[in-house]
């Protein structure tokens, strides 16, 4: 046992680098991310992950057993569990983050291949029409906070969470990115009015997600959901005429112009001159 191996090496003077358990290298990973400021949600992203995790390796067991093996049965697990792509790759992606860690830190020496899944798929829109029967299951006020997401290109949480200045720019933390780079998304003034009525509504971002999913159903369109809005404001704004990729991207908070370019130019001009007439009146 460890206490016995301890006292051995003592004896003999051999130093000896004192093990440390799955578990005990979680915890102390989670109180990183904790003290670094990092939000709730991206940290309860990580303990579910965990909670995967020591289904396929126990907490008890060396952090040095930690092999390509487990790699492979922790994806095959999410994989049975029926998650979606986008999901796998988010629990994917959070343990590359510990490991990585790991490895910086020495706790971990050898080097594991983790990677994500190819998701190909289509980002899927909202066209004019259907926003309007949408919007129409609306009240009024909860409209303007829909038109606000769908103008600026937010994701859900990110208009909560930001920090609005004096000169109309919310400025949205490294944290709630995902291409961990702090932003800037400019508010037109009348954006500034809505997301100030919104702070003060006491209306929280999973309400305001279900009021728009209860819209959608009862227009007759259950398929779509919250985070549509974002791809709908950037597949209409790169279509707009002179619509600037660059732009779009940074407000976006894309890694990069081909980020945005491969997901968002992939639609016939038919197709969206049917869905969006209202920019080419």
């Amino acid at each position: 046992n460890r206490l016995f191996s301890e006292y051995f090496s003592s004896q003999l003077g051999i130093t000896t680098i004192p093990k440390k358990t799955l578990g005990e290298t979680e915890d102390e990973f989670l109180r990183r991310k904790i003290n670094q400021g990092l939000a709730k949600d991206t940290i309860e992203g990580y303990s579910l992950s965990f909670k995967y995790l020591n289904i396929v390796m126990s907490k008890d067991s060396d952090i040095s057993e930690f092999r390509q093996e487990t790699i492979e049965s922790f994806i095959e697990l999410l994989v049975g569990r029926k998650l979606k792509k986008s999901g796998i790759n988010r629990r994917i992606r959070e343990i590359r983050s510990f490991v990585n860690d790991c490895r910086r830190l020495g706790i971990i020496s050898h080097i594991l291949d983790i990677r994500q899944f190819r998701i190909t798929l289509d980002p899927v829109f909202i066209n004019e029409r259907k926003m309007c029967e949408i919007l129409a299951m609306m009240k009024p006020e909860n409209r303007d906070f829909i038109q606000l997401y769908l103008s600026s290109g937010a994701r859900l949480r990110e208009i909560y969470h930001g920090e609005l200045q004096s000169d109309n720019y919310l400025i949205i933390d490294s944290s709630l990115s995902k291409s961990r780079k702090t932003r800037e998304l400019e508010l037109s003034g009348e954006e500034v009015v809505i997301y100030k009525r919104l702070m003060a509504s006491g209306l929280s971002a999973e309400r305001l997600s279900r009021l728009f999913k209860i819209a959608c159903v009862k227009a007759g369109y259950p398929e779509h959901h919250f985070h549509h809005l974002r791809h709908t404001m950037a597949v209409r704004e790169i279509n707009r005429s002179g619509g600037d990729l660059y732009e779009i991207s940074k407000r976006l908070g894309h890694s990069s112009v081909k980020v945005t370019e491969s997901a968002y130019l992939r639609f016939s001009k038919r197709r969206i001159r049917n869905d969006f007439q209202s920019l080419f009146c």
